[in-house]
């Protein structure tokens, strides 16, 4: 559950990857352009600036009361300050760099303290000070690197509102293209698969995909080089299990009469060898008529219209049929059948279904099955119920439990002795699942306790 809540498909990895890609180049530009930008930037000074300034206008007021003639020292002082009177000069009689020249006209029309800076050169200042009957303003430089974590967070608040609108406007929508474009083919692809698993001649989603002249109409061409190839020896199997049983019915039917010509000859005394030899004619019929039924089954699917009736009273006719030959062997039915559950399905293949599965476990019982058909609530508390359930339980001996898979699958047997001996082929469940899914339903088999087995189907109703 939690996997896929958490889970993010490949079309979000796409467009994220894309989207970062975008946002990272963007931002990468605007920094390299920034390096190499000649313009002047102005920003207001941060509180640890205005304290930097206090402290160094105590100090120069200090130091030229002491010594006023300090433009002729050679104090340390000098070298990150300058003090410029209105027309730019400095006190000091320091060359004025061009950046400071016009910090200080900005200041003074703003008539506030400012920041600039432009590449390595860093300016700051504005503080008003008087010295000798004039007033001057104190500024201020620092060693400066644009990879200082100050510059880089004025770049990132400089074109803040620009990355927000390229990454939104810009690189969302190109992204979010991207990742269509791409994951688009892969969609169709993944719902080709699927269309192609349930039916080979489906290729709905798989056609529009052959015309793409890239990978993607590449892998879609092998993928339906490979249905059509699965198509054919599927096919190839199907015939050769239809003309393998047609061909055995002759011979058969050929046994059978030579059988009976021979019993009417030896009417006198019973043998055991003909006996035998009927036991195991008969069982080949009951094989083959089983191999006919597993071949024909998609035919059939395709060829047979769905209907609507009553699903409670089709189960009830087949536990009156079953109980006849359950009763010789001392196996009771108990049916458990809901009044009117209509469901739209195709009833001859419902009826093999539900059959096959009453038949295989009256085979395996020891002296009682239940049966049940009930709207299943337990999903649908609040809406509409859309689905039926019906579940089958002997109580037999059950199976091993990695064998609950393996059961559905066609000549499987889980105790080869036993079923030979029931009379089994291994082909009544392969078939109720065949006929399951071809409904979109789901047919599941697990152990009971203390034993036995329970096969559950779940069909939806339309």
């Amino acid at each position: 559950m939690f996997k896929n809540l958490f889970r993010i498909t490949l079309f979000w990895k796409i467009l994220l990857l894309f989207w970062l890609i975008f946002v990272i180049i963007f931002s990468f530009n605007r920094f390299i352009t920034s390096l190499n930008d000649n313009n002047i930037r102005y920003r207001q000074l941060a509180p640890h600036m205005f304290k930097q300034m206090d402290k160094a206008r105590d100090r120069l007021i200090t130091a030229l009361r002491k010594y006023p003639s300090l433009k002729e020292s050679k104090n340390k002082l000098l070298h990150r300050i300058y003090l410029l009177d209105s027309r730019g000069y400095d006190y000091f009689s320091k060359n004025t760099p061009e950046i400071l020249s016009q910090l200080n006209r900005q200041v003074i029309k703003n008539q506030s303290s400012l920041a600039a800076f432009k590449k390595q050169q860093f300016f700051f200042g504005g503080l008003p000070i008087t010295f000798k009957n004039k007033t001057y303003k104190i500024y201020l430089t620092e060693n400066f690197s644009v990879l200082s974590k100050g510059y880089i967070g004025v770049l990132v608040r400089e074109f803040s509102r620009g990355l927000l609108v390229s990454t939104f406007l810009i690189s969302f929508p190109i992204s979010f293209l991207l990742a269509w474009f791409f994951t688009r083919p892969i969609r169709k692809l993944q719902l080709a698969t699927k269309e192609l698993s349930i039916d080979l001649s489906d290729r709905k989603n798989l056609t529009p995909l052959l015309k793409h002249r890239d990978e993607f109409g590449d892998l879609a061409r092998d993928f339906d080089s490979m249905a059509f190839h699965l198509d054919k020896i599927i096919d190839s199997k199907r015939q050769l299990l239809s003309d393998v049983s047609h061909e055995l019915k002759s011979p058969l039917a050929r046994l059978h009469i030579a059988l009976g010509l021979a019993n009417k000859k030896n009417q006198d005394h019973e043998s055991s060898e003909l006996n035998r030899i009927k036991l195991e004619a008969d069982r080949m019929n009951q094989m083959i008529s089983s191999l006919l039924d597993y071949s024909k089954m998609d035919q059939q699917f395709h060829d047979q219209q769905k209907q609507t009736f009553d699903l409670g009273e089709l189960i009830e006719l087949l536990v009156n049929d079953a109980s006849f030959e359950s009763q010789k062997m001392k196996i009771s039915i108990e049916a458990d059948l809901q009044d009117n559950i209509q469901i739209i399905a195709i009833k001859p293949m419902l009826i093999s279904c539900i059959e096959n599965i009453l038949r295989n476990a009256i085979r395996y019982a020891n002296s009682l099955i239940s049966i049940s058909c009930q709207i299943d609530h337990e999903l649908h508390q609040d809406e509409k119920p859309d689905q039926v359930l019906i579940k089958i339980c002997d109580d037999g001996s059950g199976i091993p439990e990695d064998q609950k898979e393996k059961i559905f699958e066609a000549f499987y047997r889980p105790e080869s002795d036993r079923s030979r001996q029931s009379g089994g082929v291994g082909l009544g469940l392969s078939i109720a699942k065949k006929v399951i899914e071809a409904h979109d339903g789901k047919i599941v088999a697990e152990n009971i306790r203390p034993h036995g087995l329970k096969v559950s189907i779940l069909l939806p109703i339309n």
